[in-house]
């Protein structure tokens, strides 16, 4: 398949330019690193005593404890959001308009709506319709309902990239639209998407961190200010081991999505390339 490219070659005083400015770029950045070494070396922030804390095991398990949480409660989210995801893509590409209608506007409110706004609501405003639960349901609760959104899209964005034939095939074997759907086509969305819901996953485990506005909530940010309240002198020295900690984690997620992609990649180019139909713009889900 031949691809134009988006823009022409840079010639060659344009690559002459490209590369002063990348060094200028490259020289500011290595003098701004500079400048706040030096300040935070004349406050003592690289000090043995600044650091002295953390050779307590116990410092280490109240941010491990902290850590767990939050993977506990981004893993709880995201397995909600893939079945209210799923619920959503059979409404999104569903042929009664109410139905369809309905999933649209929830999908597109709730992924709108910042992630701190839903978890002031499940925690304010929920309390006072009676609904008393602990400080991890209210995460989960927002975590849930700002992914389930996007995932929903996402499935069925990879729905409408399978070719029309599966559907037609399925119906041929008298499945009906939700078998169809169910056994057929989401499960290849699944597979196909499924470096974007790792993606997901990145960001859900990222927003656990917002937990932090919830005062009776563990999570690691909150232990490493517990500890920087309780050693004034390391408050610096505990957020940077939890975002440390936050970025391990971020790292290893996005490694699986860039194998998940090339696997995807290997599996296109050994399958010959089926005849595409046009997909139409909903299914007959009834």
């Amino acid at each position: 398949m031949n691809t134009k490219p988006l823009f022409d070659a840079p010639g060659p005083r344009a690559r002459q330019r490209h590369t002063i400015i990348e060094l200028l770029c490259i020289a500011l950045i290595a003098f701004g690193l500079y400048e706040a070494y030096e300040m935070l070396e004349v406050h003592g922030e690289f000090s043995q005593a600044a650091w002295k804390p953390f050779t307590q095991p116990g410092l280490w398990v109240l941010l491990g404890q902290g850590l767990l949480n939050n993977l506990q409660a981004a893993a709880v989210g995201m397995i909600l959001s893939m079945l209210f995801g799923a619920l959503l893509a059979f409404g999104l590409l569903s042929r009664r308009a109410p139905i369809r209608i309905a999933c649209r506007i929830f999908t597109d409110v709730f992924a709108s709506v910042p992630l701190l706004l839903l978890l002031y609501f499940t925690s304010l405003v929920l309390p006072t319709y009676g609904l008393k639960l602990s400080d991890f349901w209210f995460l989960v609760i927002a975590l849930t309902l700002f992914s389930s959104a996007v995932i929903g899209d996402l499935l069925r964005s990879g729905v409408r990239a399978i070719p029309y034939g599966q559907t037609e095939a399925a119906e041929a074997l008298g499945f009906s639209g939700f078998r169809t759907m169910q056994l057929v086509l989401l499960p290849q969305a699944l597979r196909s998407m499924s470096p974007a819901l790792v993606s997901q996953m990145v960001i859900l485990f990222k927003g656990t961190a917002l937990a932090y506005v919830l005062g009776g909530y563990i999570e690691l940010l909150r232990s490493a200010t517990v500890i920087g309240t309780y050693y004034s002198r390391s408050l610096l020295q505990a957020q940077i081991v939890a975002a440390i900690g936050f970025m391990l984690v971020n790292i290893a997620l996005g490694l699986l999505a860039t194998a998940l992609v090339r696997r995807q990649r290997r599996q296109n180019a050994a399958e010959p390339a089926p005849e595409r139909l046009q997909m139409p713009a909903e299914l007959s889900i009834r």
